[in-house]
């Protein structure tokens, strides 16, 4: 089986094996799945909004990270429906400085979404840990883990 690793900045996408994003913080990942076609995208995300609508990587921002993932996803055969599952937007720094960064992302994350007429079927965002997203794509599963 294979194992694809995402990182930061980074949007794969996979039609079998094991999809994994590790060590998500303020910023948020987000697994697109459709378990009929055996379709799936991963990404890491880690700012809300780019001013430009062609940023230099398109990952960096929410706004532009999914309207790249799905456009990945459709040049490899991928169509709606997709189940959506993010995790991510950490307050790493506690109640002081950057503790709303991850909040915003994950706001700008889910304004994407909707407005690209996805649904999230797993949501794990907030809080002060730092995550890991696994999707099965033979099985179907995706798992969000605390580290």
């Amino acid at each position: 089986m294979s194992d694809l690793c995402i990182k930061i900045l980074e949007c794969c996408a996979a039609d079998k094996g094991v999809l994994r994003i590790d060590r998500i913080g303020a910023g948020v990942g987000i697994i697109l799945f459709n378990s009929s076609l055996k379709k799936a995208a991963g990404l890491h995300t880690l700012a809300p909004h780019s001013a430009s609508e062609q940023p230099k990587n398109p990952v960096m921002y929410a706004n532009t990270a999914i309207p790249y993932a799905l456009a990945e996803l459709k040049k490899r055969g991928g169509s709606p429906p997709y189940s959506v599952a993010i995790a991510g937007g950490a307050a790493l720094l506690g109640a002081g400085n950057g503790a709303g960064t991850g909040l915003k992302v994950v706001e700008a994350v889910k304004a994407a979404l909707t407005k690209a007429g996805l649904t999230i079927k797993l949501d794990q965002t907030g809080g002060s840990l730092l995550r890991s997203m696994i999707l099965d794509i033979d099985r179907g599963k995706i798992s969000i883990t605390r580290v």
